[in-house]
């Protein structure tokens, strides 16, 4: 017999429904303050993804826009390297042409150098001027001799010239022979200017880095920055590629998202570099409203549960059974109740449900014909070759491929290519017994299996759909038939995969054998497609 003392004892160790109500409504709200948490770092990373989007967009402009200012400078100094005053060597009279194209040309100056780097003539100081060597490098001088490209110098300075200039120059040749390196001069100021052409939202900065990684032009504090390298995760970044985002710091130590392009002909890099801050604070903001707000369901929650414990036990007990079945994987029927806490609750349940069932479909489903995917196919087919296999009981598979589809989707579109193979399924669903499984495997491949089918009953089978798939198509102008490949269990193979490769061999075998018919697997023949079926000398009604 049962102790009553022990049943009272252990009645008083469990949680009044009251309690226990109070923690299930703490249990079930608490994880709002997680999903509010979740959503706002998925808004948190949609929005960083948009800003990298935007800040790349901005860098490839800018490059662009620089790549053509280049260009205006590099047809300028094409132009004057033709001079008739240079090519004579008449340099006082070439002097003055360089301060005439100076009032035209959007750039700081001119000089000419010889192939030792001193300068010749100089637009900005009188002829001539004094023999002092250029300031700029031997690589670049180097450069100049060696071909007919344009070359960059990059940055420079000298007593003569008290502040950073960029020197882009061509190569001069006379009778031949590389004799002159004419440079335009272009203050970094100019290059700030073109990146400041673009508006950029507020705190976003921008600049052009050489192919050495030095800043030529900033948006924003260009004169204490010109001349500097980039940060070393910016400049390790364009040196290994053309563009690309990362997360980087400004030299001011300010934490940016950075997009970075290169100009087609890789002289420049663009660099735009987009504050972190805004998106953390809209982060934090979010969680804190997010939790707030999982806060203030909790506590509603709770007070609910409180008030409502003595009149809903019923209710929630008649969740129970539905609850249970759902994590079984069940379909649930939801009895009606007088509260709506509890009814809310039922048709969440209800809804899981149908989100279960929905997911399930799409999981095991072909999306466009409905039928069964390779996933589900595969699954049923094993388990009815195994209980085949218990109870000697026999099935076929058919592998059947749509003849001429590609002419449809090539002279009709795959709109016309898709209702194709919905009517096709249709068609082979209709010849089909409920106990049967049809699947489509991709593209204008399908795979049935006949459960408890012999030889000749697979034969009936696929004459049929030989026959229902050569039937016209509504609209379709091509004519599409089916060729069937049928392997027999357990003569042509004891598993799914041996089963799918003799079909699959007889079906080659039907496509050369003329289409719009089967052929049967041979049970000796081997998965070569071309070898694996032996022809059956019975078309289908051919079309």
């Amino acid at each position: 017999m049962t102790n009553p003392h022990r049943s009272a004892a252990s009645a008083g160790r469990l949680p009044s429904i009251r309690r226990a109500l109070l923690l299930l409504g703490i249990a079930c709200t608490a994880p709002t303050i997680f999903v509010a948490a979740g959503a706002a770092y998925e808004d948190f990373l949609l929005r960083k993804e948009r800003v990298y989007e935007a800040a790349l967009a901005s860098a490839r402009s800018l490059a662009g826009e620089l790549e053509r200012e280049l260009r205006g400078v590099e047809t300028g100094l094409r132009i004057l390297a033709t001079e008739d005053e240079l090519q004579r060597g008449a340099l006082p009279a070439f002097h003055r042409r360089l301060g005439d194209a100076l009032r035209l040309q959007n750039v700081d100056g001119y000089m000419l150098l010889d192939p030792q780097g001193v300068p010749l003539a100089d637009s900005g100081m009188p002829n001539p001027g004094p023999a002092i060597r250029s300031a700029l490098s031997d690589a670049a001088l180097a450069k100049m001799g060696r071909g007919r490209d344009i070359v960059m110098a990059g940055l420079f300075s000298t007593a003569l010239h008290n502040e950073p200039m960029l020197a882009i120059g061509i190569p001069v040749e006379i009778s031949g022979e590389v004799r002159y390196g004419l440079y335009a001069q272009v203050r970094p100021q100019r290059i700030g200017q073109a990146l400041r052409r673009q508006a950029m939202p507020d705190g976003w900065v921008a600049a052009a880095l050489d192919d050495d990684g030095l800043i030529v032009g900033r948006t924003r504090e260009e004169m204490r920055y010109v001349g500097q390298h980039a940060v070393p995760s910016l400049a390790a970044a364009a040196a290994r590629e053309r563009e690309g985002t990362l997360r980087s710091e400004t030299k001011e130590g300010i934490p940016v998202l950075t997009a970075f392009s290169r100009s087609s002909d890789g002289r420049w890099t663009v660099a735009v570099g987009a504050p972190l801050s805004a998106l953390t604070a809209d982060l934090w903001r979010s969680l804190i409203w997010g939790a707030c707000a999982g806060l203030a369901i909790i506590a509603a929650g709770i007070w609910a549960a409180y008030r409502l414990a003595t009149r809903i036990e019923h209710a929630v007990a008649a969740l129970v059974p539905p609850a249970i079945a759902l994590g079984r994987g069940e379909a649930i029927d939801v009895p009606e109740s007088r509260y709506s806490e509890t009814a809310m609750l039922g048709r969440s349940l209800l809804h899981a449900s149908r989100m279960l069932s929905q997911a399930r479909r799409q999981a095991y489903h072909d999306p466009l014909t409905s039928l069964s995917n390779r996933l589900l196919f595969c699954e049923l087919a094993a388990r009815a070759l195994a209980a085949g296999e218990r109870s000697a009981r026999p099935a076929a598979l058919l592998a059947l491929d749509l003849d001429h589809f590609k002419a449809v989707n090539d002279t009709q579109g795959h709109g016309s290519g898709d209702l194709v193979l919905k009517i096709a399924a249709e068609r082979m669903s209709a010849a089909l017994r409920a106990t049967d499984i049809v699947a489509r495997f991709g593209g204008d491949e399908f795979v049935a299996l006949l459960d408890g089918a012999d030889v000749d009953t697979a034969r009936d089978v696929a004459r049929k759909l030989n026959q229902a798939l050569a039937e016209p198509y509504p609209g379709i102008l091509s004519s599409v038939t089916a060729s069937i490949g049928i392997a027999c269990f357990p003569r042509d193979g004891r598993h799914l995969e041996a089963l799918l490769a003799q079909a699959d061999g007889a079906l080659y075998a039907a496509k050369a054998a003329g289409r719009n018919r089967y052929e049967m697997a041979s049970s000796s023949s081997a998965t070569n497609p071309t070898l694996g079926a032996r022809a059956v000398r019975e078309p289908a009604a051919l079309s």
